[in-house]
């Protein structure tokens, strides 16, 4: 295709539950005036349409390149499924590269394989990945390669001018009670989300296992894994007064109350929140750095229920 034949510059494709990480790429590219397909951008396009006939064309036809974010929601997803299907028979009939994968964790998507380029935002920021993919758009469309500086305020550590970079220095913050509740519920509703979506991905993984989630409200939930009828690994999370999110390794049972195994406090240093992971849990589950971001808390207690499954 010319580049006139192409609708998109680049089409995104992502799990609702990455929704928030994909809308940020997006603004970074719509200020680079890369030409984006971003679903809720287009809703009034999209309302009325046969979605499945135009998203299928749409990702086989009418994108330069497309970015695929890989989680671990991504493959457990009726509708990334089907985009994927697509994005892949655009890649088999084409000479060029066509999925720029980006990985938020180490989930393996049908396809994908693992020699494939990609970037992973553990290790870059989303602007720097924005950079390269528009210096790869420019380098295929034949225009000069020279990265745009776009300053976004809410992202940025140093001001731009004609003189460069001036480099700004980093105020302390300061948190309030409201910022820190605020926090540690987002927290807990994705570690909630993250056990869902593992709980379903074992059962994909191995017929044997069994699994049983039980949301009992909107600040505690239970879970079960069951190998050939009978129970390996179960624990119980909830979001405790005081800001933290505790787990025990029992569901509740009659007369057990509000014992724990581990908790996780919301803690806060010059300039963010995070969660304090690892207390109780040093010697059973390996913890490089126990400041740790929503994912890698939702990660450490996942691996602490699951380790109870793994060959001793």
């Amino acid at each position: 295709m010319t580049d006139n034949e192409f609708e998109y510059d680049v089409a995104l494709s992502f799990a609702g539950e990455d929704r928030a990480i994909a809308r940020e790429f997006a603004d970074l590219l719509t200020d680079k005036k890369i030409k984006v397909f971003y679903d809720e951008d287009y809703a009034d396009d999209l309302w009325g349409k046969d979605l499945i006939a135009h998203l299928a064309d749409l990702y086989q036809n009418e994108a330069r390149f497309c970015v695929m974010f890989i989680s671990i929601h991504y493959p457990l997803k009726h509708w990334t499924n089907f985009e994927r299907q697509h994005i892949q028979a655009r890649a088999f009939r084409d000479a060029n590269e066509y999925i720029l994968p980006i990985r938020i964790d180490d989930t393996d998507v049908p396809g994908i394989a693992e020699t494939t380029g990609y970037r992973d935002i553990r290790q870059h920021s989303l602007q720097s990945i924005a950079n390269v993919l528009e210096k790869k758009l420019a380098k295929v469309k034949g225009q000069p390669t020279t990265t745009s500086q776009v300053v976004r305020p809410d992202s940025q550590d140093s001001s731009h001018s004609l003189l460069g970079a001036i480099p700004m220095p980093k105020v302390r913050k300061s948190f309030t009670q409201l910022d820190k509740d605020r926090f540690s519920k987002e927290a807990f509703n994705y570690i909630k989300q993250y056990f869902q979506s593992g709980l379903r991905e074992l059962e994909v993984r191995d017929r044997s296992i069994q699994t049983d989630f039980t949301d009992v409200n909107n600040l505690e939930f239970m879970c079960k894994i069951y190998i050939q009828g009978n129970i390996k690994a179960e624990c119980r999370i909830w979001l405790g007064e005081s800001t933290a999110i505790y787990y025990s390794e029992e569901t509740r049972r009659l007369g057990q109350g509000n014992s724990y195994n581990d908790y996780l406090p919301v803690e806060e240093n010059a300039d963010e929140l995070y969660l304090h992971i690892g207390i109780f849990g040093l010697g059973m589950i390996h913890v490089e750095e126990p400041s740790a971001t929503q994912q890698q808390a939702a990660e450490y207690l996942w691996r602490r229920l699951t380790s109870k499954l793994e060959y001793r």
